[in-house]
């Protein structure tokens, strides 16, 4: 076999095994030197070891649609160098670094030299409950010389040695490491770019108003005083569309809802309560979302 139809053979190979244990992504390589493994580790926790070099890896709309009930990732770079791209934030990770994405917003990672992470799931229902979701920074990273770091990693290393991790120790490190990024994570509203500012109050209003059924462009330009054409563009800068992101708050509030009520609801309700014009249509775009019709995730959330 030649060099390259081996590199080829072993690329395909690795990111068949990345779908089969992170989830959908999609990949291409970078170069001429790709090298790829990845092994799930740490017991009951959703935990990753990933080797890589000369390839990105990344998430678009459709990917997310595949992935299920969207959660977050939290990122540890062991080894090397890569750059990670989210919601128009751009970051280096080094050894040590640390950050955090959304599987619910497309994501890129790129790793032009050797590198190893650590990739661990923390479900969306931690990060509601213990940090403040509308103020989240996203693909921005933790660096290596602060405390938080350095206390982070440690923990998650450790974490990755055990295999016999049960769940209840799995979920005291899940909220454990939570609750020690939250300092680092949570921003503070930037000054420098309107168009920033602008994505951010549009945001909130999309939150606050996602039961109103004609929520559209012009309604969110004119609360947060722009210009369609620019609140356009303030959404592009983040990787996503306005009407994307629209659909994607209602369908995460929906399936919350239906969560927190283990299921014990008329799906009607849910509907018109974040703004669906119909229950077919609000079926075929959770079904598309999460990969599950509405009645199967109800009847999901009441065996909980």
């Amino acid at each position: 076999m030649s060099s390259c139809a081996r590199q080829t053979s072993d690329f395909d190979k690795w990111i068949s095994n990345i779908n089969d244990i992170c989830g959908p992504f999609l990949a291409n390589t970078v170069g001429s030197d790709f090298s790829g493994s990845v092994e799930k580790v740490g017991g009951w926790l959703d935990m990753s070891r990933v080797n890589i070099q000369g390839a990105d890896l990344y998430r678009t709309s459709k990917e997310i649609h595949k992935s299920g009930i969207p959660d977050f990732f939290c990122v540890f770079q062991i080894l090397g160098h890569s750059l990670v791209e989210q919601v128009g934030n751009r970051s280096s990770l080094t050894s040590g670094d640390v950050v955090l994405v959304d599987s619910a917003l497309p994501f890129r990672f790129s790793y032009q030299e050797p590198s190893q992470q650590i990739s661990l799931i923390l479900p969306r229902q931690i990060i509601e409950r213990i940090l403040n979701l509308s103020k989240v920074e996203l693909g921005v990273k933790i660096p290596s010389n602060s405390h938080i770091a350095r206390f982070a990693s440690k923990l998650v290393i450790e974490a990755s040695l055990h295999e016999n991790l049960d769940q209840e120790e799995g979920a005291a490190i899940l909220d454990s490491l939570a609750t020690l990024i939250k300092p680092s994570v949570l921003k503070s509203v930037r000054t420098s770019d309107p168009h920033d500012k602008m994505f951010r109050a549009a945001s909130e209003f999309v939150k606050a108003n996602i039961g109103e059924p004609g929520l559209n462009a012009y309604m969110v330009a004119n609360s947060v005083g722009t210009s369609v054409r620019s609140l356009h563009r303030a959404f592009s800068g983040h990787s996503i569309t306005l009407s994307e992101y629209v659909k994607v708050q209602r369908l995460e509030m929906c399936a919350n809802y239906i969560k927190a009520h283990n299921g014990r609801l008329n799906l009607t309700e849910v509907v018109y309560k974040y703004g669906f014009g119909s229950s077919s249509y609000f079926s075929t775009a959770f079904k598309g979302h999460f990969g599950m019709t509405p009645s199967d995730f109800k009847k999901y959330c009441s065996l909980g």
